[in-house]
């Protein structure tokens, strides 16, 4: 059986923020969303299977009152407590609710320099906020984490977001890309070939600040020349994580591989009427990466040499544009073939 070692959460869906490429498209809280006496009991199950890492997320988990609560149950265990925020309805008190419960890291999210992000994330003065919240922290010797998720509106703007998080001390960069679901339109998407570029662009930066712990998203790769650099330590893709070894919680209980699988047919269970272990451990759930079959492959993954150990590449990348699994719709490795080949200039 499979280890579980992440649990990323959607603590509610509720968002104050009105991102256009928000992937859940979060704005009011979901009808039926866990209690909180649920939410403890889904911490304590989690605990009982090894679980050794929970992330809080959204919407905007701090929009819910319980989150410290569920925060100082996750350390009771002893496991490590991250939650990602906008940080727009912060004040005194929650800056000393996030020091209390000592996360690994708090999560912000930066799309831009100010005039677009607050276009991109909907809300006017949110940079500005964003960064004020990352100063407090780092006064306090908090780590934070930026993420940057890149679309064709924001990626030349990049080299400008890495000098900003430089001159604030950022302590790790997550890039990843922007897929259309949710309110995020397919318009907005990279093709190839600024793909590609994106992917230069992170190795560009892991060199450039050594300092900093910048990575790429699952969803960036896969195999090529760029590979052994977008990752730590020369780690190569070894295929999506989801129903391996992370899960996706939904606020209302759904259990998902991947919180950014978003089709229906991604979901497993649910721990109101199943236990945390009952679906982990069902052989039959999470086919798409458990049961995988090199004749699963489809599209321009069909075929592929790299086609047993990469598995189709990100699964939400080839759910959220193609509505099915082992589709990956962009490939590092695939362009460069084709360069090679003639096929792209």
């Amino acid at each position: 059986m499979e280890t579980l070692k992440v649990l990323v959460w959607e603590y509610t869906l509720n968002c104050n923020s009105k991102c256009i490429h928000c992937g859940s498209d979060a704005g009011s809280s979901r009808t039926n969303e866990l209690t909180s006496a649920e939410a403890l009991n889904l911490v304590d199950q989690a605990h009982e299977l090894g679980v050794n890492k929970i992330v809080l997320s959204g919407g905007e988990p701090t929009l819910r009152k319980d989150w410290v609560d569920t925060a100082k149950r996750i350390k009771s265990y002893n496991m490590k407590f991250g939650i990602i925020s906008n940080g727009l309805a912060w004040n005194e008190k929650t800056i000393e609710n996030i020091l209390s419960t000592e996360p690994f890291a708090v999560g912000f999210s930066v799309d831009g320099e100010p005039k677009l992000h607050d276009y991109l994330r909907g809300v006017n003065g949110s940079h500005k906020k964003v960064f004020d919240r990352i100063l407090e922290l780092k006064r306090k010797n908090q780590e934070v984490c930026v993420v940057t998720t890149v679309n064709n509106q924001n990626i030349n703007e990049l080299k400008e977001i890495r000098y900003r998080l430089n001159d604030y001390n950022v302590d790790a960069w997550q890039i990843q890309l922007a897929s259309p679901m949710g309110r995020m339109d397919a318009s907005l998407a990279l093709d190839d070939e600024e793909y590609h570029k994106l992917a230069e662009f992170i190795n560009d930066s892991r060199k450039l600040l050594p300092y900093m712990n910048v990575q790429a998203g699952d969803c960036i790769g896969y195999f090529g020349n760029l590979e052994k650099e977008l990752r730590d330590k020369g780690i190569v893709w070894n295929g999506c994580s989801a129903g391996i070894h992370a899960l996706g919680l939904d606020s209302d209980g759904g259990i998902r591989g991947c919180l950014s699988i978003r089709i229906p047919e991604a979901i497993e269970g649910n721990i109101r009427t199943q236990s945390l272990k009952e679906i982990w451990e069902n052989p039959n759930n999470f086919s798409y990466n458990r049961k995988f079959n090199i004749e699963n492959l489809k599209g321009g993954c069909k075929g592929c040499e790299h086609g047993a150990q990469c598995r189709g590449g990100c699964q939400s990348s080839s759910t959220a544009f193609y509505g099915e699994f082992n589709k990956a719709p962009l490939c590092n490795y695939r362009f460069e073939e084709g360069v090679k080949n003639g096929k792209k200039e």
